[in-house]
């Protein structure tokens, strides 16, 4: 049975061989002038010990140290004084001499190798400025357990403090991050949409991994300073740009995973095709308005979210009306007018006066278009009714 040399892994000892001091920064360990070659060949007798007693510590290193043989007990204490380490280190780096099944001519460059980065370990874990009680805890306990020789236990101690520093480190990343995101909102408080985008762009970049709500909602904030440059100041390529982030941000979020977030990411790609559609020639991105305003509805049903599910109906409306105004034919303000006393069911005059006011002009306005291209005056007069509708709210006094 395994007695009192733990199982030790091989990784620890090689991967921190960077650490401290040069092996020309530090006096060698002990070993007899001209009797090992490290990454050479060795001489017959080797660090004062021979082969066969190497070889024999190694087939015996995971017998307790009650149950060594004298030969054995001589050869531990041998490699104690030659190799500069305790007798638990010895019987770390043997375990790790064989476990990696080290040929019986390497056996001794290997130890003295092994036993150089013991040097280095014993001060991988020393206190630095700016630790806390916790990690100074940590780190004892960790320089403890490499004088032990249990490389295991010290890995995992580091990689405790490994997690605490990264923990602090992203603490300090996102609270950067939304200091840079509170820089656009002052921008986009002064109107100053691409400066406050660009902010909100820098802090998504600061987000560190694991944190993507965060990285997200800056993202959002972004694409909506572009969309708000593009549609009051008639900027053209913001609008595009805004249209990008919308896309991009839509396979952030897919439907399956985040299906409220993915349709009002749609809703708001189809008004950045909206504002871009509007005051450019042909149709194509009104049918593309179209299209996203559909996707989101797909998610923003009437029974699950009724207020979305209206205001993404009066979106699509208005983009029907205009698709409508550009072709022939009633099709399209057939859809319009539909769209509109849809959102009228929810968009209700005592749930949202001024809301329901709007939509009512929305729906004079495309039955006024089909009245236009109709004969008969069934179509002017319903247009009629819904502008009387909406002047109950759009009055003189409350808007003038």
């Amino acid at each position: 049975m395994r007695g009192i040399y733990p199982a030790l892994g091989i990784v620890l000892a090689f991967a921190l061989a960077g650490l401290g001091a040069s092996a020309e920064d530090r006096p060698p360990v002990h070993a007899e002038e001209g009797s090992v070659a490290i990454g050479g060949n060795v001489s017959n007798s080797t660090i004062g010990v021979p082969y066969e007693k190497l070889e024999e510590a190694v087939r015996s290193r995971t017998k307790d140290l009650e149950d060594l043989s004298a030969s054995e007990r001589e050869t531990v204490a041998l490699l104690k004084e030659k190799l500069d380490l305790n007798q638990r280190q010895v019987a770390s780096a043997l375990e790790i001499v064989g476990e990696a099944n080290v040929p019986p001519e390497r056996l001794a460059a290997k130890l003295v190798e092994i036993a150089e980065k013991y040097k280095d370990l014993q001060t991988a874990a020393a206190a630095q400025p700016g630790d806390d009680s916790k990690i100074t805890a940590l780190k004892a306990e960790a320089q403890k357990a490499v004088k032990d020789g249990q490389l295991g236990k010290a890995d995992d101690l580091l990689a405790a403090i490994e997690k605490i520093q990264n923990e602090a480190l992203d603490r300090l990343a996102l609270n950067a991050a939304q200091t840079t995101a509170q820089r656009g909102d002052v921008a986009s408080t002064q109107l100053r949409y691409l400066d406050a985008a660009q902010r909100f762009a820098d802090a998504a970049a600061k987000v560190p991994q694991g944190h993507d709500d965060e990285r997200w909602k800056y993202l959002n904030a972004e694409a909506a300073a572009l969309y708000r440059r593009g549609y009051e100041f008639g900027d053209n390529a913001a609008a595009l740009a805004a249209i990008e982030r919308y896309r991009h941000l839509v396979e952030l979020r897919p439907r399956n995973a985040f299906p409220r977030d993915w349709a009002i990411t749609q809703n708001n790609l189809g008004n950045a095709l909206w504002v871009l559609g509007e005051r450019e020639s042909g149709t194509a991105r009104l049918e593309e308005a179209v299209a996203a305003f559909r996707e989101a509805l797909q998610e923003h049903t009437r029974t699950r979210t009724p207020i979305d599910w209206a205001g993404t109906q009066m979106n699509l409306g208005v983009a029907l009306r205009m698709l409508g105004e550009r072709e022939s034919g009633t099709a399209r303000l057939e859809e319009a007018v539909a769209a509109f006393r849809e959102a009228l069911q929810e968009d209700t005059r005592a749930r949202a006066p001024l809301q329901w006011a709007l939509t009512q002009v929305s729906l004079g306005n495309a039955l006024l278009r089909l009245g236009e291209r109709e004969s008969g005056t069934a179509r002017p007069e319903e247009a009629v009714a819904a502008f009387r509708e909406a002047l109950q709210e759009y009055t003189r006094a409350r808007a003038a």
